[in-house]
């Protein structure tokens, strides 16, 4: 069971601009879903949607600017959803072919719901999580279903920006609860815990604390025969549940032989524990957790190795059943991603209006997903991987269609690049061959064939005086690459 879609209507930076058919519609992999892009573009607000759906909030903490006077929503599509049994079973009439649609709206309506010649009217604001029936072709409110919520879908957030206090919650929908109440299975039919029940017993049964409640209880049950009839009262301690005395717990941090409340600490420790929790919880995970953990820039804090361990462990949740959405800049992060399981998201910002822009994997360039490309789509930094990529898949394709047998690049560059360039006013620019560690006479080159050489070939840059080629060259270059390969509508046919 994982979260396919997410529908987003006015939530945040995310306009829909009062239409229905302009709902920023965003799909999901069962996987890790990395969401990629510069800093206010909206990545931190996809966790947001996720955490307003189960906790809800208030309309003006989470309606667009500008669209105050309608309405807000969060929906979310539920795949790979098999009947439910226990509390649960009231979902079941609302799964159709597998799936489950949840929705969060600031709407106000009133439905009616129920079978037939039982209706009754049901109330609708942003308090209750709606659920879409579809045989009536409506949302509707099954009875408690805003207390069973987190039993469907159950983020674990680690913002970037704050204290991530629900990491010290030893509670049973959370990530420490679940982690201790793995670990200690062994422990709760121990003798330990046996002795712990038979010293309860003794401490609150009748030699211990019930002695001195007889009493008391005595002239509970004085006052109530002559009130209310005959009746006795007693006072009753049963022994807590496991997971009550878990929840007591809290986690210290001892530093120069002090001891702190973790709370009391600073965000990047909180957010340190977090993860380390994450990722020790990844090794004793079992599979069909059904957790979402959400990991707001994961590389904060965290050295190129660290990153690589810490994403190793998310991709072991993802293979036992949890969801991963990771918001992140960072490509030894991406560098991690798996085309048969997850996702790549780039979000941006359009130029006009300043309204939101997002790509998918099957929107960009390469069916193979180049996490150049992405890099370059996402932040807008030339990198040598891409413009590699670009132009030898380019350099296949006239070498495939060219009518000369010279196949060289200089070939390549004097009969194809140097019109496409020309057609984009790029202009050519002096260049000095270097053969067998000896300069030759100056030549005009375009910018993609002196800069893929120069990478290939650094020892040309061996002579400050002659061909050193900067940034703004390989974007030059990557822009110009880019525009071509569009035009050659190559459409990855060239592997």
């Amino acid at each position: 069971m994982y979260i396919k879609k997410m529908v987003l209507h006015n939530f945040k930076s995310f306009s829909s601009n009062n239409s229905e058919d302009e709902d920023i519609e965003i799909p999901f992999a069962s996987g890790v879903n990395y969401l990629v892009g510069n800093n206010n573009v909206g990545k931190t607000t996809i966790l947001n949607a996720l955490d307003f759906l189960t906790t809800g909030g208030k309309k003006e903490n989470v309606i667009t600017k500008g669209h105050e006077q309608e309405n807000v929503s969060v929906t979310i599509v539920i795949d790979n959803v098999n009947p439910f049994a226990g509390s649960l079973k009231k979902y079941n009439p609302y799964i159709n072919n597998h799936q489950l649609i949840l929705k969060r709206s600031s709407e106000e309506n009133t439905v009616k719901q129920g079978k037939d010649g039982k209706e009754k009217n049901v109330k609708f604001d942003i308090k209750k999580v709606r659920v879409f029936n579809y045989q009536k072709n409506q949302f509707e409110n099954p009875t408690g279903i805003g207390n069973t919520i987190t039993d469907l879908i159950d983020p674990q957030i680690v913002y970037a920006d704050m204290h991530n206090e629900d990491y010290q919650n030893f509670g049973t929908t959370k990530t420490t609860g679940k982690l201790i109440q793995i670990i200690t299975k062994e422990f709760q039919t121990g003798p330990e815990f046996v002795a712990l029940k038979e010293a309860h017993k003794k401490a609150f049964g009748d030699n211990g604390i019930q002695k001195y409640l007889n009493d008391t209880e005595r002239n509970i049950d004085e006052i109530l025969n002559d009130q209310f009839g005959d009746s006795k009262m007693e006072f009753k301690f049963d022994f807590p549940n496991v997971n009550d005395l878990i929840k007591k717990g809290n986690i210290l941090s001892t530093e120069n032989g002090i001891e702190t409340d973790i709370s009391e600490k600073g965000n990047g420790l909180q957010r340190a524990l977090a993860l380390a929790i994450i990722q020790v919880y990844s090794k004793v995970s079992t599979k069909d957790e059904n957790t979402q953990f959400l990991i707001d820039e994961p590389e904060i804090y965290l050295h190129p190795k660290a990153q690589d361990k810490l994403i190793d462990s998310l991709v072991n949740l993802s293979k036992n059943g949890d969801q991963v959405f990771i918001t992140t800049h960072s490509p030894y992060i991406l560098r991690h991603y798996r085309e048969d399981n997850d996702s790549i998201i780039v979000l941006s910002l359009k130029k006009e209006g300043n309204q939101k822009e997002i790509d998918f994997v099957d929107s960009l360039l390469f069916s193979h997903t180049s996490i150049g490309e992405v890099t370059y789509k996402a932040f807008g930094v030339p990198n040598v991987d891409l413009h590699q990529l670009l132009f030898t898949k380019i350099y296949i394709y006239w070498i495939r269609n060219k009518k000369t047998k010279d196949s060289s690049l200089s070939a390549f560059d004097n009969d194809f690049l140097q019109s496409e360039c020309n057609k984009q006013s790029l202009p050519l620019q002096s260049y000095f061959p270097r053969v067998r560690g000896k300069w030759k006479a100056e030549q005009q080159r375009t910018i993609p064939y002196i800069v893929r050489n120069e990478i290939d070939h650094p020892e040309t840059l061996d002579d400050p005086n002659r061909n050193v080629w900067n940034e703004d060259n390989l974007k030059q270059s990557i822009d110009c690459l880019l525009v071509i390969y569009k035009g050659l509508n190559i459409n990855n046919t060239i592997d």
